[in-house]
């Protein structure tokens, strides 16, 4: 009897389970009788492989995440290593660039010295066709003794010699 009453207390708890379902299935609903029927339907074991599963998808989707981030670490000291690299071109290039300009500094001075003796040694030697123009004259008209006329060639072979000498 006492078997039977057993048997009975489980059939209505079944039963009655039956009755208390959550349409949805989901065992946390549905009090102590949705809680026997989940354990009787297989509905706490479906839902702790959904939830094995969301957490599977949401491992893969960490190591995913993790191995984008080194892609995306080791993609970024790459490209820190190439910045460093056009830094230290660009510093040479500047470098060479600062010799450039003083290079034609240099020069620029060199040819301002160079054109300011030009213009010199042109005067000079404008000056000596004047002299030699003036001292042809006076040959020809015979304003000079002999003596002046050496005297004034000596003193002109004198300037061309100085002005050949600079």
């Amino acid at each position: 009897m006492r078997n039977s009453r057993l048997a009975g207390g489980v059939l209505s708890v079944l039963i009655l389970g039956g009755c208390a379902t959550d349409p949805t299935n989901d065992p946390r609903s549905g009090g102590f009788f949705g809680g026997v029927h989940g354990l009787a339907a297989g509905d706490y074991e479906m839902r702790q492989q959904s939830l094995q599963g969301q957490r599977d998808d949401s491992l893969n989707q960490l190591r995913a995440l993790r191995e984008e981030g080194e892609y995306l670490e080791a993609e970024r000291q790459m490209k820190a290593s190439e910045v460093a690299a056009q830094r230290r071109q660009l510093a040479a290039l500047k470098a060479r660039n600062r010799e450039l300009a003083s290079r034609i500094n240099q020069l620029q001075r060199s040819k301002a010295t160079t054109e300011q003796r030009t213009a010199a040694l042109r005067r000079k030697q404008q000056q000596l066709a004047q002299d030699i123009q003036t001292f042809e004259t006076q040959l020809e008209r015979g304003q000079l003794s002999a003596a002046q006329a050496n005297s004034k060639q000596l003193s002109l072979e004198r300037q061309y010699d100085a002005i050949k000498d600079l």
